[in-house]
């Protein structure tokens, strides 16, 4: 059964399409759309479609196809077509909203902006994305989008690892390479889609459970099948300490730097 998901905006240029691209990057077997008035265009995404009509008839026949569709389309997102509707709020200082925002964030089931809470995207798609994995990922997908939403024109980056005495032993690339070998059970998946080695993957593994004394992963052989590998109690409890303390210190900054910086910044 496929899963359609739609992102709906509150106008132009608020990152619809960089969360819907997040989006089918997260959930397999998915396949992006995009109701759009120029069609394709080379060099972006393709299905761009001018009208409705024919949107409609390629997520018909994408549904037999793929097990998630991720639709930019206001028009479907006003209608309240689609097993999750997301409505993006404008950026601070942006104006020119859509006439139609207010009834658009109505028919969303989740709103991404500074006052989203992000529970209530937790237990909305519990019944739409059962792997609590994906869920996850999903949910900080949204983060990043709602962060991103409620950044002032500048903005700060915040950066976490882990360290043993001087020793670099944990960051942000172990953590995404741990939880795509969870999404796809294979460390040579997880490789190709951090875009690195199977070697450089590996070593960093092998790196990383030496300074530690404790495996982050289980290696079974391959058989018919080809080997998998899965995440170990150690390499679970380790990603999501990573990933909660990692997104609680860039709430954090963001929250901070957007206090400071608007405080300290002399009228003109």
């Amino acid at each position: 059964m496929t899963t359609t998901w739609i992102i709906s905006g509150a106008r132009s240029g608020v990152g619809k399409t960089h969360l819907a691209l997040k989006l089918c990057d997260i959930l397999p077997n998915s396949v992006y759309a995009k109701r759009g008035r120029s069609g394709p265009k080379p060099g972006k995404p393709p299905n761009c479609f001018k009208t409705e009509k024919a949107l409609k008839s390629f997520l018909a026949r994408a549904a037999t196809d793929y097990e998630h569709v991720v639709v930019e389309s206001n028009g479907l997102a006003r209608s309240g077509e689609g097993d999750v509707i997301i409505f993006v709020d404008p950026l601070p200082g942006q104006d020119d909203i859509r006439p139609d925002a207010e009834k658009l964030r109505s028919s969303a089931h989740l709103q991404v902006g500074p006052g989203a809470d992000p529970d209530d995207w937790e237990r909305f798609l519990c019944d739409k994305l059962p792997d609590a994995a994906m869920r996850k990922a999903v949910c900080r997908a949204l983060a990043g989008q709602k962060r991103y939403a409620g950044r002032p024109h500048a903005s700060i980056r915040s950066k976490v690892w882990f360290v043993l005495g001087n020793t670099h032993i944990f960051g942000s690339g172990l953590a995404r390479l741990l939880a795509d070998i969870d999404r796809f059970g294979t460390l040579r998946k997880a490789a190709e889609a951090g875009r690195v080695s199977y070697r450089h993957a590996w070593d960093m593994i092998k790196a990383a459970e030496a300074h530690l004394g404790k495996k982050l992963i289980i290696r079974q052989a391959g058989g018919r099948g080809g080997g998998r590998s899965t995440l170990s109690a150690e390499g679970r409890r380790l990603l999501n300490l990573f990933q909660r303390i990692n997104t609680e210190v860039a709430e954090f900054a963001d929250q901070r730097f957007a206090a400071l910086f608007t405080h300290e910044m002399p009228d003109e």
